[in-house]
């Protein structure tokens, strides 16, 4: 995507542009996965929490089907656990239930694809494992406080808002 972005800056400075914003979209997305990896707390030795190994598989699963429904059971499996020792060991690592970083983790991904693409709610619901648009901004806005709408607009108004700034400064230094 780079690479398309930098042939296309002197022909079409949107369409780079464009290119630069879906690259930049995806880099944000690997580094929230390396984030919450880099901060996993170690194994506790009393025998609780997840080792790195199991935690890395299940978020590596988890963030591999986000688009497709997850349970528990499933995810358990995954790492030869019972669902109620996966579900505690889990919560006792990361310091959230399963079910909510699933969840966090769904709206993180909407955030992305809201950022990066012009796509519809509706569309990024069903991206990000969700029923319908109704129930992405029920959820958005439990972790978020406000409607996917409101915070894709606000974050469009602060990025356009850069970007006169940054026209602005450079008008002026070339003056």
């Amino acid at each position: 995507m780079l690479q398309k972005a930098a042939e296309m800056v002197q022909r079409d400075p949107v369409e780079a542009r464009s290119c630069i914003e879906r690259a930049a979209a995806l880099l944000r997305d690997v580094q929230a996965r390396h984030e919450l990896l880099d901060e996993a707390p170690p194994k506790k030795p009393s025998g609780q929490g997840l080792a790195r190994w199991q935690l890395n598989r299940v978020v590596g699963h988890i963030d591999h089907n986000i688009d497709r429904s997850l349970r528990i059971t499933d995810l358990a499996q995954l790492v030869d656990l019972s669902a109620s020792h996966f579900a505690r060991a889990f919560r006792s690592s990361v310091g959230v239930a399963p079910r909510n970083f699933v969840l966090q983790r769904r709206v993180a991904r909407a955030k992305s694809l809201m950022q990066g693409t012009d796509l519809p709610l509706s569309e990024i619901a069903l991206a990000c494992g969700l029923s319908d648009q109704a129930h992405l901004s029920r959820i958005f806005r439990r972790f978020t406080g406000m409607p996917p709408n409101a915070w894709r607009r606000q974050r469009r108004d602060s990025e356009l808002q850069r970007h006169r700034e940054q026209v602005s400064s450079s008008r002026s230094i070339n003056s």
